[in-house]
């Protein structure tokens, strides 16, 4: 099983690359997490979308959002992953990626992210910090979290 990662704006997506990313949405987070509010947002055409693929299917999706749009820093939002791909690791390339990426291309010195709380170990993994109380996202509990960021290596400082 060979995982492909593609990373493209908004803009330069094709027809197919956006509907496949935003079935992969809807499955997991209307059908899945029963989620109510609209997927699709005002950050979508700002962002630059991260996705893996196998064969031919989109499995794994986030979104990366510059500096301004969500927050005063960039920010990763709508990570997923179809249910038979989990646990392969392909969540955390992802997040990598988007991490390394961000600081590369966009100079990012700390990164902030509204993380499902039961995620929290998931990203503390990478070094993000818990920065907020929990609250209601779309009826999900979420938590605030920060990373900041050495610009030369890409990685926590």
């Amino acid at each position: 099983m060979e995982i492909v990662y593609h990373i493209k704006p908004f803009a330069e997506l094709s027809v197919g690359e956006l509907h496949a990313a935003a079935s992969l949405r809807e499955r997991v987070f209307y059908l899945e997490q029963h989620v109510t509010t609209l997927d699709a947002d005002e950050k979508d055409p700002f962002s630059l979308f991260l996705w893996a693929e196998c064969e031919g299917q989109t499995v794994g999706f986030l979104r990366m959002i510059p500096r301004g749009i969500a927050y005063a820093e960039p920010s990763i939002g709508r990570v997923c992953v179809a249910r038979t791909y989990r646990r392969r690791g392909i969540c955390r390339e992802m997040v990598s990626r988007a991490i390394g990426y961000m600081v590369r291309e966009w100079r990012a010195e700390a990164i902030r992210i509204s993380a499902q709380s039961y995620l929290i170990p998931f990203y503390e993994s990478f070094g993000f910090e818990v920065v907020s109380d929990e609250y209601l996202e779309a009826g999900i509990p979420h938590k605030k979290m920060l990373i900041r960021l050495d610009r030369e290596h890409g990685r926590e400082a």
